[in-house]
């Protein structure tokens, strides 16, 4: 994170000091830069962060160097045992005294724990740094208080608040910092003083909703309270996170204005869908079935109201990713919006009921339009490619394929409005034995019936489709309507799992043609050759 390069002055008559430094290794991002002089060039010691004082000398020159060096260094002086008492009478000018005779070991451990307390001095500026920034950085009011209640440090957005500088609060308390009255302060009023005894007698974080006076006007605060120990367990102080929520309250009395007065239901949650804000217009969807829906969750309550509602009365329908409520003879779609707090978090979501009945309406009447044929109202062949294509091929699923006898010469004898007559009628045999959205005109005189039973066996499902066939072809005669009408039908019965609806409808067609071979008006089952 950081290079510290040491300047070292050694004031010797040799080079064995600044041997044994450079011998030594240096801490973890140190770098030592070593100059030796044998003069005492006072100068030196200005830019040293050490200097070590091996020359002949007096108190004079000791104070000298001292008065020279620049704060924080570390003076070392070097002195004979005998001469210690001459050292001594300035013992307060120097910070370490090595005791001669010196060799390289010894010098490499005695500067080892000098460039030690350097380290430990340069990472403890670091974090002080670090913390600065960090808290300094936040919108957030951060403070550090000891027991009694005095600010240790505080950060630039508690310093906006109070209108104070860094150095005018530390170590002031709230009389003085929130400019309260001697009356309030004697309350405990507006001053938070209740809260700071709760988290040192529980000696654990605490949440609090907190009213502060600030000036002539007040503010509140969502404010995070944690003691600070010491090495033996015992308080020291604690921290604090203030976070201002007074304008996300008024933001939240003002978004409540807003939700009554719009013209469609709305409710907001949390981020866990817990519902907290709900208009009349919503309200009035759920009232009679979950009350005050205050607290509640919205989805619970979603899922609740789809189990418990009648089809005839409301329900709930997904569609794709929207979802549809349908209540009252109205459609409403609820539409899912995220909900972001000042700081631009996601704090939650918003719900919209908006009034589509119109719009859904006119949009099923499209779909069903399109895969409707016009004349029979049966499934068109638009739907068959729908159907086939989210519907798997199960084993067992039968495939009818119906086809009406001369057809073609009635219709031209008789013209289009007998042909349509015949198809009609045709069309209502089928829908009186089979369900409607399994069967489907492919066009002409052709039609296609589909038939699946999950977990029924494949000869019960081959069974039904024949006597379903034997139906059609009984009711269609006994309907006489011309003499040489009559309906031609193959089928084909899926006998594994992996069976497509393209191979199907290949083998029902080969039925349906061995139909029409053994003389028409009757049907044939699809047999492995």
């Amino acid at each position: 994170m950081y290079q510290r390069r040491v300047r070292v002055c050694i004031y010797a008559d040799d080079l064995c000091i600044e041997n044994a430094l450079k011998g030594a290794a240096a801490p973890e991002n140190f770098e030592y830069v070593i100059d030796t002089s044998r003069s005492l060039d006072v100068s030196l010691a200005k830019e040293s962060s050490v200097i070590i004082l091996d020359l002949p000398h007096d108190d004079a020159v000791i104070r000298s160097i001292h008065e020279a060096r620049g704060e924080g260094s570390v003076f070392v002086v070097c002195a004979d045992g005998g001469a210690a008492d001459v050292a001594a009478a300035t013992y307060r000018c120097y910070d370490e005294l090595w005791l001669k005779p010196l060799d390289e070991e010894k010098i490499a451990f005695l500067f080892g724990r000098i460039a030690g307390r350097l380290k430990k001095r340069e990472d403890a500026w670091l974090t002080d740094a670090w913390l600065e920034t960090l808290i300094d950085s936040l919108p957030d009011l951060i403070w550090f208080k000891d027991a009694r209640g005095a600010h240790l440090r505080v950060n630039d957005s508690f310093c906006d608040a109070v209108g104070k500088t860094k150095a005018d609060i530390r170590g002031r308390g709230h009389y003085y910092i929130w400019d309260i009255e001697p009356d309030e302060y004697a309350r405990g009023e507006y001053v938070c003083l209740e809260s700071e005894e709760i988290v040192l007698r529980q000696k654990k974080n605490c949440l609090f909703d907190e009213i502060v006076k600030i000036k002539d006007s007040f503010r509140k605060f969502k404010t995070y309270k944690s003691p600070v120990f010491d090495r033996d367990g015992r308080v020291l102080g604690t921290v604090g996170v203030a976070r201002d929520v007074t304008d996300l309250q008024n933001l939240q009395i003002e978004m409540n204005i807003l939700f009554e007065s719009l013209p469609f239901g709305v409710i907001a949650t949390d981020k866990d869908q817990r519902i907290t804000g709900v208009n009349q217009k919503s309200l009035a969807l759920f009232s009679e079935r979950a009350g005050s829906l205050l607290g509640k969750n919205f989805d619970v309550i979603l899922r609740g109201y789809k189990e418990c509602s009648s089809q005839e009365e409301c329900w709930i329908e997904n569609s794709r990713e929207e979802i549809f409520l349908f209540s009252k003879n109205k459609v409403l779609k609820i539409q899912q919006e995220n909900l972001l707090d000042v700081f631009g978090d996601f704090a939650g979501y918003i719900y919209l009921f908006i009034d589509v009945t119109e719009d859904y309406h006119q949009k099923n009447k499209l779909i069903t339009d399109a895969n409707t044929d016009y004349l029979t109202k049966l499934n068109n062949r638009r739907k068959l490619h729908d159907f086939l294509r989210i519907t798997p091929c199960m084993s067992g699923t039968s495939l009818i394929l119906a086809d009406i006898d001369n057809f073609k010469q009635i219709n031209d004898k008789y013209g289009h409005d007998e042909g349509d007559r015949i198809l009609v009628a045709f069309s209502e045999i089928l829908r009186n034995n089979f369900s409607p959205e399994n069967i489907f005109r492919l066009g002409g005189d052709e039609f296609a019936i589909i038939l699946s039973g999950p977990g029924s066996p494949e000869a019960c499902i081959s069974e039904s489709a024949q006597r379903a066939a034997q139906k059609i072809i009984a009711e269609l005669e006994a309907l006489s309507l011309h003499d040489d009408l009559s309906v031609s039908i193959g089928i084909a019965t899926s006998t594994n799992g992996d069976e497509d609806f393209g191979s199907l409808f290949k083998k029902a067609d080969i039925a349906l043609y061995d139909s029409k071979c053994a003389g028409k008006n009757t049907w044939t089952v699809y047999r492995r050759s």
